[in-house]
């Protein structure tokens, strides 16, 4: 649960970023309102021990075909529902096929592509110009799936975006929450040993 709420926020804000539901200075409105469901589905997932009921960076293929309401997730809970019957033979093909002893995945491995070009249509945003706001993002780019975790590639990226910015004396470009927040995560790394 230790990195929830930054997995929550960098996919909600991803999400938010592609759906065009930021404002005009890239903020996420009714942040809060977002992230107390998330925290709200999670709670209820674990008290029915489901896995994490939570906001996943999958919902960008849903958005790239145009949903905005919530209605294409009812639809997709009804889908779902529908398949319960057809667990046994889902579970079969999604366990993979063993070929040569390599394993392969052919259900999921072409939604993780999808998933993975849909993410990668935000990046043209990134001044690529400006090594303060390159170099950061691309750490955050590059060690979200070199570590598994969303969280991590934040974290660098937090770090690595305070420091530069400091190191090139515009550290007024960046808002006060943001060195506290690579403040927590240098912290949190280095307890952690």
């Amino acid at each position: 649960m230790r990195a929830v709420l930054f997995d929550a926020m960098g996919t909600l804000y991803a999400i938010g970023a592609q759906a065009g539901l930021l404002d005009e200075n890239g903020r996420f409105p009714r942040l809060g309102r977002a992230l107390t469901v998330d925290a709200v589905g999670a709670l209820g997932g674990a008290v029915a021990g489901t896995s994490s009921v939570t906001c996943y960076i999958e919902s960008a293929t849903g958005i790239a075909v145009g949903a905005r309401t919530g209605l294409a997730s009812v639809v997709t809970a009804a889908c779902f529902l529908a398949t319960l019957a057809f667990v046994p033979l889902v579970a079969k093909i999604a366990a993979g096929v063993t070929v040569g002893g390599h394993a392969y995945h052919p259900v999921t491995a072409p939604a993780l592509i999808v998933v993975g070009v849909l993410m990668a249509q935000t990046v043209v945003r990134i001044d690529w110009q400006d090594l303060t706001e390159a170099v950061p993002a691309f750490l955050t780019i590059a060690l979200m799936p070199a570590t598994f975790g969303i969280s991590n590639g934040l974290a660098a990226g937090f770090v690595a975006y305070a420091g530069m910015k400091l190191a090139a004396g515009r550290g007024r470009e960046a808002h006060p929450l943001v060195y506290a927040i690579a403040l927590v995560f240098v912290w949190r790394y280095l307890a952690l040993g």
